[in-house]
């Protein structure tokens, strides 16, 4: 089975396979909000993988991806959030990047701006930062901070050479595929729910930072869009395709499957020097 037909027999809310360019808009299966490209830096279908093309992103703010906000595409629809994408990085060390002393880059993410109602997002560290290397994440987030304090967020991640369970590493031309869930929220007290991240089909080892009340974390709908590539602080330079959203948890059989068939479709080296 193919990776779109693969993600269609798991019914997600959408799912935007972006192989295709119909006048800046990349396709949602689904029929709910198509993806539309914020600027011309984003090159659509344009690098070869197999038999598909998938888009160029090239690290510059503004190089994104856009979905119009939808109740959907939030945990409080269902109390329950499901998001996956693959991604190809062309650069191990992002130029644009959030953070203090560790970098990053939100590669995919729902918020108004880089600080302003982000729901949740996925992140790629910077290889060469202090502590976290080339850590792969997925966080939710509190729509607003108390005074005083950032807004905080719980999150899972995997990271080569730290998390037991991990030994993939992030390298250049190669596809890494994530798929990051918000489980059902119960309270302000609950520590037993929180953020789920799986890497190549792998599931994270469960940590106290993933669990939201570790942080008093209270997930709420914002107006804010998905953003693919980047948002209003970060660029991610690489290629990122097969992205969808579910209103529940996927089992590890169905991650499963979806790893297994992008594996066998998507092409470990693509002719990325041409847009390096």
């Amino acid at each position: 089975m193919g990776l779109l037909a693969a993600v269609l027999d798991t019914q997600p809310t959408s799912y935007w396979p972006l192989t295709d360019d119909s006048n800046g808009l990349c396709h949602d299966e689904m029929q709910l909000n198509d993806a539309t490209a914020s600027t011309s830096a984003v090159k659509l279908a344009a690098i070869p993988f197999g038999d598909a093309s998938v888009p160029y992103f090239d690290g510059t703010i503004g190089c994104t991806l856009t979905v119009a906000d939808a109740p959907q595409y939030s945990q409080t629809f269902a109390n329950a959030l499901s998001v996956a994408a693959w991604i190809c990085p062309f650069a191990l060390d992002n130029v644009h990047t959030a953070g203090t002393t560790d970098q990053y880059v939100h590669f995919l993410g729902k918020a108004v701006a880089a600080s302003t109602e982000v729901e949740w997002a996925m992140r790629l560290y910077n290889q060469t930062n202090p502590h976290r290397h080339s850590r792969c994440s997925f966080y939710t987030f509190n729509l607003t901070s108390a005074p005083g304090q950032s807004n905080l967020g719980n999150g899972a991640y995997m990271e080569p050479g730290v998390s037991a369970n991990d030994a993939v590493p992030v390298e250049v031309g190669k596809w890494i595929f994530l798929l990051g869930q918000a489980e059902p929220w119960i309270s302000d007290s609950d520590k037993t729910t929180g953020c789920v991240l799986f890497k190549q089909g792998v599931e994270a080892a469960r940590t106290s930072g993933d669990k939201y009340a570790s942080f008093h974390v209270d997930p709420q709908h914002g107006a804010g869009p998905i953003s693919i590539g980047g948002n209003s602080a970060s660029g991610f330079k690489g290629a990122i395709a097969h992205v969808a959203v579910w209103n529940r948890l996927l089992p590890s059989t169905e991650v499963a499957a979806l790893w297994s068939a992008g594996q066998s479709e998507l092409q470990s080296t693509p002719m990325y020097h041409s847009y390096a």
